[in-house]
């Protein structure tokens, strides 16, 4: 993994790049950014680059044997910790201790979800990093750099990864997984810049199917087609599945797609065309505060669910009411049967 084979982050890759051009790379490098940003893909990047024997310009050059010996994943000057169950513990650390002061070539450590680290391993890496081996290297990955020591964080240049444009996502996507030009468009839009995410969600083999059941329910909210029983028994089937928030984030979608398409362009053929844009950003809104409380807080799924597909629907109904959308709407689609 070098980093000509990564996208986007161009502000990280200037930075990185001048910082090992001038020899200017501390010690202890700190890789921030949410789940699936591609901090590990970076910091792997990074470690073969400060290894390699014969870099050009900050790029690692793929052929010594550093290099060579990197991409077969068995370089004895590298190493990588990850959490033994839910926490890195500190016999992790003192495992690795010696190795860090053996005579020789310079030597990267890197640290996954270092946020998890014990109170013990923390303090037991402070004291490395307070009086580091020659020509060691640490590399830490974190999500939530808040969790780690303040004297940890001060001792370390950080470096943060933003989410990519939904552009480069749908290039890499057609890149590395060939999928068709409208799948990759679709997923690197829900992925939210997040190239991991994005290609956990094109390996889905569900994805069409759950597509095809959010566009039915989109479709009966905005046309108020099912009774209030059918819509408790919507509640009641989402409410168990492990994909709600994915399935929550393609309805809002939908909705956000009709609002851009009622504002700028015919909206002859947009079945949404008789709603008006305040309520579908409204519903859009409704729908995202929906997604925080469920990822945020220990809230009654089914509950939230039955408040949101009513209030959903209710608002939809004023608009059919004023432009008789309901005996006017475009054929109506196939309806899958929730229950």
């Amino acid at each position: 993994m070098s980093f000509k084979n990564l996208v986007g982050q161009n502000e990280l890759r200037s930075l990185l790049f001048s910082a090992l051009t001038e020899n200017k790379l501390s010690h202890s490098v700190l890789l921030t950014g949410p789940s699936g940003s591609g901090k590990k893909s970076w910091g792997r990047a990074l470690s073969m680059a400060v290894l390699c024997s014969c870099r050009v310009a900050g790029e690692p050059c793929m052929e010594c044997i550093s290099c060579r010996s990197f991409l077969n994943g068995n370089h004895p000057d590298f190493f990588e910790l990850s959490p033994d169950g839910r926490n890195i513990k500190i016999d992790q650390i003192r495992s690795l201790r010696q190795k860090f002061y053996l005579q020789g070539s310079k030597k990267v450590c890197m640290i996954n979800q270092a946020e998890v680290m014990t109170a013990e391993a923390s303090s037991s890496l402070l004291k490395l990093l307070e009086d580091p081996p020659d020509d060691l290297h640490f590399i830490l990955l974190a999500r939530q750099p808040r969790l780690l020591f303040d004297t940890i964080v001060s001792r370390c240049q950080r470096y943060v990864l933003k989410p990519l444009d939904c552009s480069d996502i749908t290039r890499l996507l057609l890149d590395k997984k060939q999928l068709s030009e409208e799948k990759a468009s679709l997923v690197a839009r829900i992925s939210g810049g997040l190239p991991g995410y994005a290609f956990e969600l094109a390996d889905d083999e569900h994805f069409e199917g759950r597509f095809e059941e959010v566009k039915t329910l989109a479709y009966n909210l905005a046309t108020g087609c099912d009774s209030a029983q059918q819509l408790l028994s919507w509640a009641r089937y989402l409410s168990d599945r492990e994909d709600l928030t994915i399935f929550l984030e393609l309805l809002g979608m939908i909705y956000r797609d009709g609002m851009i398409q009622n504002l700028c362009v015919d909206k002859s053929m947009n079945w949404l065309a008789d709603i008006d844009s305040v309520s579908l950003e409204d519903s859009v809104m409704l729908i995202n505060s929906v997604i925080y409380e469920l990822n945020n807080t220990n809230v009654n799924r089914r509950l939230l669910l039955e408040k949101l597909l009513v209030l959903l629907q209710r608002r939809f109904s004023k608009c059919q009411k004023s432009s008789g959308f309901g005996s006017s709407r475009l054929e109506k689609p196939i309806i899958l049967n929730p229950v």
